[in-house]
């Protein structure tokens, strides 16, 4: 394919599991579709993630727990959240719009407003992976949280509360259930919580590949590229990248991390931050039970997933650093060494840790919409941590967006306005605005 004089109907703009089942989702519309991504599958988030595709994944970062964490948040002594702190001044918007989206109501209504999003997730991913071939990829096998204190479970008495007014379905376990339903595990736990509604995925990088290939049987095309620019222009748009560029009716940006200062050339200024994350490999010992669902150890900040036969992922907590900036990887560090007092680990699979950058937005909502201000321009990114999970449905948004259809799900939520702009937060009367 010539990069100098490459034209389509639409060019998504990141390969990831969004901007992936975008492109997807738009062949499936008739459109014809150029899929733009540099081709480095093991520095998309997707292949990096947890694998959990949960219709309780409602909740953002920002919680009103925060309060009270934030002494040790700011000392970098709570394992779930290490901070640079020159990034996070760097990125005073987002902070901003963090701390003032960590209120009570913010919470609730953003958990609101992501569950017809989670709820669609998994039906979505059974969909596309029984077309992809993939089926045998994904497990209705729930997950589950685990709290080493009594209190630590008290404390997350507001999450309960809300997943049940949105009937969410989700089961208390005391130790005996807990030892029960995973053997495997070898330390105690005071309480924990199963969400049945929760589907796991065995290997997301083969299930990003196996979707690659339907894309590809479609009839979609790929350009292997770095994205440099967008430009419009009177009858669409040009994409620039590092060897020429590539014109469209229509321009889908989904890349990720990398979509702020994407955005940023055409005059959008997100809040927006990256979330970098950490995961390792480790064999079971050949005595353990396995591992049959994900878990989350509140208490080391850290999941545990199973991934394939005797082996599982170590993921770490959230590192708020720049996107470019080198590994730090103490925190996979404490949480494979939690870990080793979780389960019965045998030997490490990896010559390094993975590192990926997760696109953060303060209130824990992608930004899903056209842009205000230029037409034919469809931002999908900022999923966090259901990125993968939500990938599917997101495509179908997209689709929708892109041919005037109705959306499957509401997406006045995810609107791109929202986060353009400075927040201003009266922490007494609790209101918002952005000037």
């Amino acid at each position: 394919m010539s990069v100098e004089t490459v034209k389509a109907e639409v060019v998504v703009v990141g390969g990831g599991m969004v901007g992936l089942a975008s492109a997807i989702a738009l062949r499936d519309r008739g459109l014809d579709v150029l899929l733009c991504d540099p081709g480095e599958a093991r520095a998309r988030t997707s292949y990096g993630n947890a694998g959990v595709i949960s219709r309780g994944s409602i909740f953002p970062m920002s919680s009103p727990a925060l309060w009270a964490k934030l002494p040790s948040y700011l000392r970098n002594a709570d394992r779930g959240l290490r901070l640079r702190h020159t990034h996070v001044a760097r990125v005073l918007p987002w902070t901003a719009h963090f701390l003032a989206s960590a209120r009570t109501s913010a919470w609730e209504r953003a958990a609101g407003s992501l569950l017809p999003l989670t709820s669609a997730a998994l039906p979505a991913h059974l969909a596309l992976a029984e077309r992809a071939g993939a089926g045998h990829l994904l497990r209705r096998c729930g997950w589950i949280k685990l709290y080493r204190t009594h209190a630590a479970f008290a404390g997350a008495a507001l999450e309960r509360a809300i997943l049940g007014r949105h009937g969410v379905s989700f089961e208390i376990l005391d130790p005996d259930d807990i030892r029960a339903a995973e053997p495997a595990l070898i330390r105690s736990y005071a309480q924990g919580m199963l969400l049945p509604e929760t589907g796991a995925v065995s290997d997301p990088g083969g299930l990003l590949e196996a979707y690659q290939q339907l894309y590809l049987g479609l009839g979609g095309r790929t350009l292997r590229m770095v994205t440099t620019g967008l430009k419009p222009e009177a009858e669409g748009w040009c994409v620039r990248h590092d060897g020429g560029t590539v014109r469209a009716r229509q321009v889908v940006l989904a890349a990720g991390a990398a979509s702020g200062e994407i955005a940023r050339g055409l005059g959008y200024r997100f809040a927006f931050a990256a979330e970098r994350g950490y995961h390792a490999h480790y064999a079971l010992h050949p005595e353990s039970p396995p591992l049959t669902r994900p878990v989350l150890d509140t208490g080391a900040g850290s999941i545990i997933a199973p991934m394939g036969e005797g082996r599982v992922r170590v993921l770490s907590g959230v590192e708020l650093n720049a996107r470019e900036a080198p590994p730090d990887y103490v925190q996979i560090e404490a949480a494979a060494q939690e870990a080793g007092g979780t389960l019965r680990l045998g030997a490490s699979l990896d010559n390094r840790p993975w590192m990926g950058a997760r696109p953060s937005t303060p209130d824990g909502l992608p930004v899903i919409g056209p842009a205000p201000r230029h037409r034919g321009l469809i931002f999908a990114f900022g999923h966090g941590h259901i990125g993968l999970s939500t990938g599917p449905i997101t495509g179908r948004l997209v689709a929708d967006l892109a041919t005037g259809a109705p959306p499957a799900v509401p997406v006045a939520p995810f609107a791109p306005q929202r986060l353009l702009g400075w927040p201003r937060w009266n922490p007494v009367q609790g209101r918002q605005r952005a000037d």
